[in-house]
């Protein structure tokens, strides 16, 4: 009965020591486990802190990259605007300067020799000069455009416009306001009237599309001037 009971005491002792051995393994497996999760947990919490501040980051350099976009936007607006000023500036000087062919309402004024009487170079200035004077914004006399340049001159049996040889009959034309053109031509003893006392034949006629070439390159030279600083 002795040894049976010392065996019991020495089995239950075994048991009792597995037992106590497994459970300190389970705690202390347990509490790797827990410290590794509170790490890892740690280690989730710094990447969510430097996500959040990268995510910062971009949003503030979205910002700055959307407020660029905008001035550069606003830039080219009104760089676009100031091109299309010149553009505009640069037309209406090539019109006043001849350089572009023109259309639109105004006058035409045909001279012709008469019975006793030749159109001279003084009678076409002074069509010109009135024309000019009742507002015409460009005028022509056989298609050759009236410029600052232009010369009219008689050369023997010719008058000279723009270095070309003209001859009678002269057809004048000259685009402004019709109703005020004719009117500045036919006054009373205006340029019309002189010119029928003369003996010249002249008819003026309103018109509504009236063309006007430009000026021929090889009339402008502007080789011998210089713009003043």
């Amino acid at each position: 009965m002795k040894i049976w009971r010392n065996l019991s005491i020495m089995i239950i002792c075994v048991i009792l020591g597995f037992t106590i051995a497994w459970q300190y393994k389970s705690v202390n497996y347990n509490q790797k486990l827990m410290m590794r999760e509170n790490k890892r947990a740690d280690q989730l919490k710094d990447e969510l802190i430097l996500l959040q501040r990268q995510n910062n980051d971009l949003r503030t350099r979205i910002d700055e990259l959307k407020k660029l976009n905008d001035e550069l936007q606003s830039s080219r607006t009104g760089s676009d605007q100031a091109a299309q000023a010149l553009k505009k500036s640069l037309e209406e000087a090539r019109i006043f300067a001849g350089l572009t062919d023109v259309r639109g309402k105004g006058v035409i004024v045909t001279v012709d020799n008469g019975n006793a009487a030749y159109v001279l170079e003084d009678d076409i200035l002074d069509i010109v000069n009135e024309l000019r004077a009742a507002g015409a914004q460009a005028i022509s006399v056989n298609d050759e455009r009236i410029v600052a340049m232009t010369e009219i001159r008689e050369a023997g049996n010719y008058i000279m416009i723009n270095q070309t040889k003209k001859r009678a009959p002269f057809v004048i034309k000259a685009i402004g306001d019709p109703d005020v053109l004719d009117s500045s031509l036919k006054i009373p003893n205006g340029v019309v009237d002189s010119l029928k006392t003369l003996g010249l034949s002249i008819q003026v006629s309103k018109s509504n599309n009236i063309q006007i070439p430009k000026i021929r390159e090889e009339v402008i030279k502007i080789d011998l001037i210089k713009p003043l600083q």
